[in-house]
């Protein structure tokens, strides 16, 4: 039956929200696929869900005006039927897939996203996780969008008790209206305080999110009561492109470097939602919403979103490399082919009436929860049983050193480090660690027993060790205690814990300072701490260079300003404990300075320099870690009989001009300069498994096996420091 223009059908149904549904899909596609110059594709998850807000609220509107009430069952049993079987089909075939394609130490994980996205509960895992959604897309999980379903999901089981709540008696729709204000309000609010605060929580959250469904509420109410069908048609049509252009201008503008949702999300979903509430009138974009092929992405954008995600992040896995951008327009199409087949042979066979063993609305929900529940116990099965299936066949844990660690040094050899004498003594041999710069005056005592000279370092080639260490399924998880102790603080943390390592009562102190770069050489410090009765302090933040410049926070998208704070409070603590040395270290490729003229060697270097020399005592910058530029523990796991296959080209693990930001900083402030990169990078290319140890725990960071192991190589790099 034909939809009169200018007005919804009894059912609520409109040409032009259709329409807008295949334009929301459509660019959240080209964005995810990197195409068009889709830049802001992802708002038009913002437009889904005032478009949500708008239907679901007219459905529980409608309901209630007409019966007096609102059947829980029956809508709850409405939604299975809708959102389950495309779901459910697409969950299984992805979770088949990904468990094919992904590297086996990536299965586990994998498998418990497609748990959480069946469950719907996506959200919450993906906010949990380190990175925002941007670098998300840049690593993705298969199941990563799930998590705008999840925020829907969650929303159907808490908004018809609202409604139904608040629309009783009279002045009913004043005092739905006076609720939909206060939930967007609110819900706005603490999307602005976490936008700046836990930008992941801000994007994920139902309680940062609700605000955009409510507002499409808000046009439901304001179409129910007549006001845009009353309104001038000019006014109205002009009002619905002017929300049309919004949704267009931010599709091309916004990017991934915005802080978001924040208050940029207002402008999609304002727009959004003046669309809707101007209506199909003959003057507005309505008749351009409703042009067939618009409506026919429409009909399927449903299982579009489903599938095009899987497939673009699957792609490459199948094919053995990145898809170019003729691979990437093919991997579309063949997306809206598979949802075109998704939507003709399960959306719309469950649509129709179905068989009596599950057409009441009870049984509906019973076989939807039992198909999600099958679909749990499938996904979660790859980590049932990973650390025995990976101790027999990728390593085992046995005898993995642990932080904690002993003073007997029963791994490597290693002498005392010594205490102060006159600057006539002699310095002891150095067996390894570069060292450059002027340092303090006085030498250290040598020790009784002779500076051992280090065995070289062995690169493994071929199959990983029967014993590596950590075993391959730990890898990942294999880092110093600071963050388990709440010593390495996060982005919000402006003013350092109190930690203190070592023996305590040690007389000499050393400082640990900088972001996780410098968090991670704490088990070798504590190492050597804990043999010789040092006492170690440690003031580290994640993503925060130990730097007198203004940077930013690529998870905050804004100037860091809480890591000034820190290295400010940083200062002040150390001019308070006056340690005997400070050792300051920081990634490289993690400085992000507010001005692009500061973007430089040069410029970085000075500015750490400028804090340095802020340090009272001694002072060593260390050299960062080179760069591992992939996620090496899961390239080991596809590589296992091969871990050669690895290794980091030299051109990738010196980029960016590793050791000159420390050696400018060195001179700008008289520091000593430490360089341990040729006990890292071993052979060329640099070998990923060394003496039979794992090097990375992921694209960058030391395990904290092998950073332990440095413990005489930096022991060795700290005596000369003190002996100069």
């Amino acid at each position: 039956m034909p939809v009169a223009p200018n007005h919804p059908s009894q059912d609520g149904f409109r040409p032009d929200i259709e329409g807008l549904r295949g334009i929301a899909v459509l660019i959240v596609v080209l964005f995810h696929a990197g195409l068009a110059g889709v830049v802001g594709g992802f708002i038009g998850v913002d437009v889904f869900f005032v478009i949500s807000g708008f239907l679901i609220t007219g459905l529980l509107l409608r309901e209630h005006e007409r019966t007096g009430r609102i059947a829980f069952l029956p809508f709850y049993a409405r939604r299975a039927r809708r959102l389950l079987p495309a779901a459910i089909v697409v969950l299984l075939a992805t979770l088949i897939a990904a468990l094919n394609l992904v590297a086996p130490l990536d299965r586990p994980s994998v498998g418990l996203d497609g748990a959480a996205a069946a469950l719907s509960i996506g959200n919450i895992r993906f906010a949990m996780a380190s990175g925002d959604y941007f670098a998300s897309v840049s690593s993705p999980s298969p199941f990563l969008h799930f998590w705008s379903l999840a925020v829907e999901e969650q929303f159907y089981l808490v908004w018809p008790a609202l409604i139904l709540l608040v629309a009783r008696g009279l002045h009913a729709r004043r005092r739905l209206v006076l609720a939909l204000v206060g939930v967007v309000a609110t819900s706005f609010v603490a999307n602005l305080v976490l936008t700046d605060l836990a930008a992941n929580w801000a994007f994920y959250s139902l309680p940062t999110r609700a605000w955009e469904l409510g507002l499409g509420g808000l046009a439901a109410v304001v179409v129910a009561a007549g006001v845009t069908a009353r309104a001038p048609r000019i006014l109205a049509g002009a009002a619905g492109w002017l929300g049309l252009a919004a949704i267009a201008i931010t599709t091309l503008t916004f990017d991934q470097d915005l802080a978001y949702p924040g208050v940029a999300a207002l402008v999609p979903a304002i727009g959004a939602a003046v669309l809707l509430a101007a209506g199909h009138r003959r003057l507005g974009p309505g008749l351009l919403l409703a042009f067939p092929p618009v409506r026919m992405v429409g009909r399927i954008s449903y299982s579009l979103y489903l599938v095009h995600w899987p497939i673009l992040v699957l792609a490459p896995f199948a094919l053995g490399g990145p898809v170019d951008d003729v691979g990437r327009v093919g991997l579309v199409g063949l997306s809206v082919l598979v949802a075109t087949a998704s939507w003709a042979l399960v959306e719309t066979p469950f649509r129709r009436p179905l068989p009596r063993i599950v057409a009441p609305p009870a049984r509906t929900i019973s076989v939807g929860l039992a198909a999600i529940m099958a679909v749990v116990v499938v996904a979660a099965g790859p980590s049932v049983g990973w650390g025995a299936v990976q101790a027999s066949t990728i390593g085992s844990a046995a005898g993995e050193p642990t932080d904690d660690g002993d003073t007997a040094w029963t791994d490597e050899p290693i002498v005392a480090a010594p205490s102060l004498v006159p600057s006539d003594e002699a310095a002891p041999p150095t067996p390894d660690g570069s060292v450059d710069g002027p340092g303090p005056s006085g030498r250290p005592l040598a020790s009784a027993t002779p500076r051992p000279t280090l065995p070289a370092d062995v690169a493994i080639i071929g199959a990983l060790p029967a014993d590596v260490r950590p075993a391959l399924a730990n890898a990942r998880a294999d880092e110093e205690r600071l963050r388990a102790d709440g010593c390495l603080a996060f982005e919000g943390v402006t003013s350092p814990p109190d930690c203190v390592y070592g023996v305590r009562t040690g007389r000499f102190t050393v400082a640990l300072v900088g972001d996780s770069h410098a968090a991670q050489w704490f088990p070798a410090l504590d190492r050597l701490a804990r043999h010789e009765g040092w006492r170690v302090v440690t003031f580290v933040k994640v993503a925060c260079p130990f730097i007198a410049m203004r940077v930013s926070n690529t998870a905050l998208k804004r100037e860091y300003r809480e890591c000034t704070a820190f290295n400010e409070a940083t200062i002040d603590r150390l001019k308070a404990i006056k340690p005997d040395l400070t050792i300051v270290s920081m990634s490289r490729i993690a400085i992000h300075p507010l001005s692009a003229s500061d973007d430089t060697v040069a410029a970085k270097g000075a500015a750490v320099g400028k804090m340095l020399a802020r340090i009272p005592g001694r002072v060593a910058i260390l050299v960062d870690t080179p760069y591992g530029g992939r996620d090496i523990p899961g390239c080991l796991s596809e590589h296992p009989a091969h871990v050669e296959a690895c290794a980091i080209p030299r051109s990738i693990a010196f980029t960016d001009h590793l050791g000159g930001l420390e050696t400018v900083a060195a001179k700008a402030s008289g520091a000593a300069r430490i360089d341990l990169t040729k006990r890292i990078c071993i052979g060329d290319p640099c070998a990923v498994v060394v003496n039979d140890m794992i090097v990375y725990r992921d694209i960058g960071h030391l395990t904290a096996t092998f950073a332990r192991s440095l413990a005489p190589a930096l022991d060795a790099a700290i005596a000369r420091v003190l002996a100069r």
